[in-house]
């Protein structure tokens, strides 16, 4: 049996892992996989060959499989959905600097993405690290930040609405863009992380609208701040993608931002999340 090599990616968060058969993954690899989880927020694990079920047996390890209310399901398994981008499409799915579902009221704790198809070149992932993010913030701006809620929308308002996105995003099953502003949740704006106890950032331009108690005018300064100091160079990381490679990552400590530099190529990604369904 090969060594299993975690080889980190970048100097805050990230790692490649490399010697694991997940389709045969036995209790004491997924411990040496998990351990990488919590030590890096994003695992890229490589060289696999996963169909829907692998990957859903995968995804319990974290937890249990999170609906996703916009894309239909694949038949028989409707936790997972393909996110595809075709030639002629100009818009991605994923773009723009988030976390996912924040807008739910128990958001999941891990996203598995899996690559079927990549372009030739590009169609990488950016990743940044929220809780080296807030380690770096004054004592000042770390209480004030205790102190609120954000309010957290399905409705993409920053960005024309989810219909206009669904608009654009024609190679895949959207479903449901007209209920999108239906779904809105309220959550700390700092999370403390149960296994390791640390505290991380949760906020974003794309689904956070204002903070609980103030208007959008007033809470719009400060959230693009924070996005704009958590997204720092030296706060994150990029993951190429090559057919068989599975990503995991964090979503409570990690945003993400799906890099739309591969204008007539097709992307075919296959999407799961996981974890704790409890409110936060």
């Amino acid at each position: 049996m090969s060594p299993i090599i975690v080889t980190p990616i970048a100097g805050s968060l990230g790692a490649e892992v490399r010697g694991v058969d997940l389709l045969t993954m036995d209790n004491q690899t997924w411990a040496t996989v998990h351990q990488a989880f919590l030590d890096h927020k994003v695992i890229a694990i490589r060289g696999q060959d996963l169909g829907p079920q692998d990957m859903m047996d995968v995804g319990a390890r974290f937890g249990e499989p999170n609906p996703y209310p916009f894309v239909k399901g694949l038949d028989g398994f409707p936790f997972l959905f393909d996110v595809i981008k075709e030639p002629g499409e100009q818009r991605n799915f994923g773009g723009g600097w988030h976390s996912d579902t924040t807008y739910m009221k128990a958001p999941p704790m891990a996203t598995l993405l899996y690559a079927l198809e990549t372009p030739a070149k590009g169609g990488d992932t950016l990743y940044c690290d929220m809780v080296e993010a807030y380690n770096s913030l004054s004592p000042k701006m770390k209480e004030m930040l205790g102190s609120l809620n954000g309010v957290f929308s399905a409705g993409l308002k920053s960005s024309g609405g989810r219909s206009l996105h669904h608009a654009q995003i024609g190679g895949m099953k959207v479903t449901a863009g007209e209920m999108a502003d239906s779904y809105e949740a309220v959550h700390p704006i700092v999370r403390t992380i149960e296994e390791t106890g640390q505290k991380a950032i949760y906020c974003s331009k794309v689904h956070t609208t204002h903070f609980e108690g103030m208007t959008g005018d007033e809470s719009q300064p400060l959230i693009d701040w924070l996005v704009s100091h958590a997204t720092r160079p030296e706060f994150t990381c990029r993951v190429h993608w090559e057919p068989g490679t599975l990503t995991v990552w964090d979503n409570r400590r990690v945003m993400h931002n799906a890099i739309n530099d591969y204008h007539g190529m097709r992307r075919h990604m296959r999407r799961l999340t996981s974890g704790p369904t409890i409110p936060l």
